[in-house]
């Protein structure tokens, strides 16, 4: 099942899908023509009450697996070349430990200030 979102809408997958057990976030992107290569991260934020704990509770390019194993970076992608997914995280729910409440997801430009790049600089962006 895909959820398509709009920017800033927030949804509860364990209340609306009681029996849900894994989440894969996929994020893809394509430079507009002529603004140079763009090099796109999703990251996910594991939180306990609502807080991070530690840098291990960050799963990036940098941290590719949660201490826990629950969530799982695929990989960076520097381009966002190629058709679907340029990067993916899988979450095992039935694997999230009890003392945390939340995993949220966060994508960013890499060296966005430094390269002067910003998203109305992408174009077909999702995640």
């Amino acid at each position: 099942m895909a959820i398509n979102l709009i920017k800033g809408q927030k949804i509860d997958l364990t209340k609306s899908n009681p029996g849900l057990k894994a989440v894969m976030v996929g994020l893809g992107w394509d430079p507009n023509p002529g603004t140079g290569k763009f090099d796109c991260d999703a990251s996910a934020f594991v939180l306990s009450s609502g807080k991070l704990k530690g840098d291990k509770d960050a799963v990036s390019f940098v941290n590719l697996k949660h201490k826990s194993g629950c969530v799982v970076h695929q990989g960076d992608n520097l381009t966002g070349k190629g058709e679907g997914d340029d990067e993916k995280i899988f979450v095992d729910l039935a694997k999230l430990p009890a003392e945390y409440d939340r995993v949220v997801f966060v994508v960013n430009i890499y060296q966005a200030v430094q390269r002067r790049q910003h998203f109305r600089m992408i174009r077909n962006a999702f995640i």
